[in-house]
């Protein structure tokens, strides 16, 4: 399998070959975030604060639909490089027929969901359109998902972030037209994305009719088992995006609690901008992974301690650079979505530099959920996203606003990633010394 992820010893690894796969990872981890960013932008600025709530409030729904595509396209491409069987077709076909159920299941339910999600009289016309979107789109957003990460770990990462950058680049302009000029509201900006998806997802199509290097799609061998082992594997991603929408329905009702509907549209703000820097991790993370997937496939134990080397000195770096970033460049992030008079302004300024804490800890995390995915070993990502993500940020979301009031819902986080990053390193002592024998 000719292949140029694959690195035949220690000595071919460098950084700056390695550096070829990570750079256009994060960046298509950038684009992917522009989709909902842009959007906040310009409802804010053109539609109003109510409008970008209804979108928080819909957001939920969208991240399990995304939760399903992650989970199939990181589990899948994984097991792609240990070099198992027609994981590609199999993740194809299951996250398609998954996601589709489950948007019919909403799309049938769907006045009853947004209500429980926090819709009211106000916000529940807006939240209907933009849900509605969402939901006929499943297919589109499932392949703008899928389909960069197997075209990544076919050698192409270069190709994979053009299939994000040109979606995104199209949901920027559509968005200028059919929110910015054409005053289309928060249904231009559900079609804007919209479109940006069918482009992403008609690139990922034209790649594997006719430009893929190593594996392709068919109908034939597929098996119920070897989808389910694509969806264990990537079991965290699921756990994930199922974790934000809980804990985003809890944090807009926890800050409404505290700051009425100023609260929830700075948890909004705060979300929004959390991806760019959160992206790099990801970004780095995922960009590693296929490298050291096909090399433990190998056996090939050199490469992935080289590997992880470097993955050691970027996160003992990068945490203290990003969280700088994130305290100096809080106030020009927030402005971009309202204006420094508003009252909004103060509140997302403050909590985004306190919520930021906790990008010194959070890469170490996202990179052993990731790892330990390219080895194959999902249920240990699993455990790992269900802490940071899930269990332990609701009990600090639960403990921490009763003491400290508005801090507290913004120090949860940092307490989360805290306590998970000491579990991480130890849970991973194991695996190190077993593969240094």
């Amino acid at each position: 399998m000719n292949n140029t992820l694959i690195f035949a010893s220690e000595k071919e690894v460098r950084f700056g070959k390695l550096l070829k796969f990570i750079i256009p990872t994060y960046l298509t981890s950038l684009f992917n975030t522009v989709y909902t960013i842009i959007d906040g932008i310009f409802v804010s600025a053109y539609v109003g604060t109510n409008a970008l709530v209804a979108i928080n409030i819909v957001y939920p729904i969208v991240n399990v639909l995304f939760g399903i595509a992650l989970a199939f396209a990181a589990g899948g491409s994984a097991v792609v490089a240990l070099h198992i069987g027609g994981a590609f077709s199999a993740s194809v076909i299951a996250s398609m027929l998954v996601g589709g159920l489950v948007a019919l299941g909403v799309l049938l339910n769907l006045s009853g969901i947004l209500t429980l999600l926090g819709a009211t009289p106000l916000t529940m016309r807006d939240c209907k359109i933009y849900a509605l979107w969402w939901l006929w789109g499943t297919p589109l957003m499932i392949g703008k998902e899928l389909f960069p990460y197997f075209i990544r770990v076919d050698g192409s990462p270069t190709y994979s972030f053009a299939t994000a950058l040109s979606g995104g680049v199209l949901n920027i302009v559509m968005d200028y037209v059919l929110v910015g000029q054409m005053q289309m509201g928060i249904r231009g900006a559900a079609l804007a994305t919209i479109m940006g998806l069918a482009l992403s997802t008609c690139m990922g199509i034209y790649y594997f009719l006719r430009k893929n290097k190593t594996f392709s799609f068919t109908l034939r061998g597929l098996s119920v088992k070897e989808s389910l082992y694509c969806l264990v594997n990537g079991g965290s991603e699921f756990i994930n995006q199922l974790a934000v929408a809980i804990t985003t329905i809890v944090f807009n009702r926890t800050a409404l609690a505290f700051a009425g509907e100023d609260g929830v549209a700075a948890v909004s703000i705060i979300m929004y901008l959390q991806f760019l820097f959160i992206g790099v991790y990801s970004g780095f993370s995922i960009g590693i992974a296929p490298p050291l997937g096909w090399a433990y496939g190998e056996g090939k134990m050199d490469v992935c301690r080289k590997l992880e080397r470097y993955a050691h000195r970027f996160f003992a770096i990068a945490p203290f650079v990003i969280y700088a970033l994130t305290y100096f460049l809080a106030s020009a992030g927030v402005s971009c979505f309202v204006e420094r008079s508003n009252a909004v302004f103060p509140i997302a300024v403050t909590g985004m530099r306190i919520y930021g804490l906790g990008f010194l800890f959070s890469g170490i995390n996202i990179f052993a959920s990731v790892r330990m995915m390219a080895y194959g070993k999902g249920y240990f990502s699993g455990m790992i996203t269900f802490l940071r993500s899930f269990a332990l940020l609701l009990l600090f979301l639960t403990i921490l606003p009763q003491k400290l009031g508005l801090t507290g819902i913004w120090l949860a986080v940092p307490a989360a990633e805290v306590l998970t990053m000491l579990v991480a390193v130890w849970f991973l002592r194991p695996m190190q010394k077993a593969k240094s024998k």
